[in-house]
């Protein structure tokens, strides 16, 4: 698959180019005309419009949204200078910028052929250079910024043979920056800090080149997830490295394998890098197969996703029936709805408590987490790795009419026990580090040590 996932196709808060050279244009004169200011222009020309035109403006009343598009729709179709014969990309429009408007990255509005491509991800298919990504929020000095974060590679794809690994922010495409805020917003720590005309109007020129040649983060999610020939080279900031990474991807098409089976010394080794169908039926098999014997559950670089409510072994459903087969009946998590309201999570499991370890990284992420966490809590397990992303938002995934659909944030994801692992993660009781996840790795022979088998 995103996020992120998880991957996440998000909508970007900013305009891109569109608030362009014109509007710089607008702030430079603003120093010296006190009528404009940040680019607007205040003057006392009247309205244009129908309203105008028909000698009255629109009184405020309390109308719903819905009844707001109506009236807009209605005089674009019957004044607008062109025809306009294609409703559904006006509907499509409005309802992608409503979405866009609460500036969420995890809600967001998919047209028919990004919906498509979701699914496909959620079913283990993907295209490009083959990593779960998000977009995160990110403060940098006064500055909030939404930039690419990596939440895993995807196992033999082309970002873990690049090199690429959990956490690392992509900042550039070809050399081309990703639009993470608006420049603007550097112009006015100049002007807060010099009153030199030149120095400013160089800070402009900047900026302007920054919008120009940027790159917005619809437009870099899409570069990154095309099946296209050529390199991608990425510029990646990496925490604990001071200089930024190059690094070489070449996309391609491949398809997951979301579960991965071993039996060694009396220990099995189950690791499952997706939720979905495939999985549910390989991870029920994998169980019964190893017997009760103590068992290493890996979900290092699972970054979990949205659920899509019209499947049943989505997400969600297939990460539940993991958590069933592993733990005793109970509480395994607490879902925080709209106004706080909380539910207990309760499943009908096992007899009894299985030994367990469950390891985890920075690539473990969203539902993945909310799963390592109900393995503890309720299960007992040994929490082995390092820390986890910290996604704890459940996303639904919904049809909509004409063939679209939505993500969109709809609970909080919490422990049993009320833990609250946003943004800092899930840190593990035995913390050790690795390169990557496999069947034999310093990690697993940690975790077959812990259950006395080494």
């Amino acid at each position: 698959m995103h996020n992120n996932l998880k991957r996440t196709l998000m909508v970007a808060p900013l305009g891109g180019v569109l608030i362009g050279s014109f509007a710089f244009g607008q702030l430079v004169r603003s120093r010296s005309n006190p009528l404009v200011t940040h680019g607007i222009r205040f003057t006392s020309s009247e309205p244009t419009g129908s309203a105008s035109l028909l000698g009255h403006k629109p009184e405020q009343d309390d109308s719903s949204p819905g009844e707001t598009f109506k009236d807009v729709l209605r005089y674009i179709k019957s004044d607008y200078v062109d025809k306009i014969d294609n409703d559904q990309k006006l509907g499509f429009g409005a309802v992608k910028t409503m979405l866009a408007s609460l500036e969420d990255p995890k809600t967001r509005f998919l047209d028919p052929a990004q919906k498509k491509k979701l699914l496909e991800e959620l079913d283990g298919s993907y295209t490009g250079i083959g990593a779960h990504v998000t977009v995160v929020k990110a403060k940098k000095g006064v500055i909030e910024q939404r930039r690419l974060s990596v939440i895993a590679p995807i196992p033999g794809g082309p970002a873990e043979k690049a090199g690429i690994q959990p956490g690392d922010i992509i900042t550039e495409i070809d050399g081309h920056w990703i639009i993470a805020y608006d420049p603007r917003l550097d112009l006015d720590q100049v002007k807060a800090t010099s009153s030199d005309d030149k120095e400013f109007r160089a800070a402009v020129k900047v900026a302007v080149k920054k919008l120009t040649d940027g790159t917005s983060l619809p437009k870099a999610l899409d570069q990154l997830n095309a099946n296209k020939t050529t390199d991608l080279v990425l510029t990646i900031e990496r925490e604990g490295v001071a200089a930024p990474i190059k690094a070489t991807v070449h996309p391609s098409a491949g398809k997951l394998s979301p579960v991965e089976y071993a039996d060694t010394n009396g220990v099995g080794y189950l690791r499952i890098t997706q939720f979905n169908a495939e999985a549910l039926n390989a991870f029920r098999d994998a169980i019964k197969k190893s017997e009760k014997k103590p068992l290493i559950v890996d979900l290092r670089n699972n970054a979990g996703g949205p659920s899509y409510t019209a499947v049943r072994a989505g997400v969600y459903g297939t990460a539940m029936m993991l958590i069933r087969d592993l733990v005793p009946s109970g509480s395994v998590a607490t879902m925080v709805h709209t106004g706080g309201k909380t539910e207990s999570v309760d499943v009908k499991g096992i007899d009894k408590k299985r030994e367990l370890v469950v390891l985890v990284n920075r690539g473990t992420s969203n539902i993945a987490e909310m799963v390592a966490l109900a393995l503890k809590e309720r299960g007992g397990a040994k929490l082995v790795g390092s820390r986890t992303f910290g996604d704890p938002i459940f996303q639904k995934f919904v049809d909509l009419n004409g063939g679209a659909a939505m993500t969109f944030s709809a609970a909080k994801m919490l422990g049993s026990m009320g833990t609250d692992y946003s943004l800092k993660g899930i840190t593990p009781d035995v913390d050790i580090a690795s390169t990557g996840p496999s069947a034999t790795d310093k990690v697993v022979q940690r975790a077959v040590a812990i259950l006395g088998k080494a």
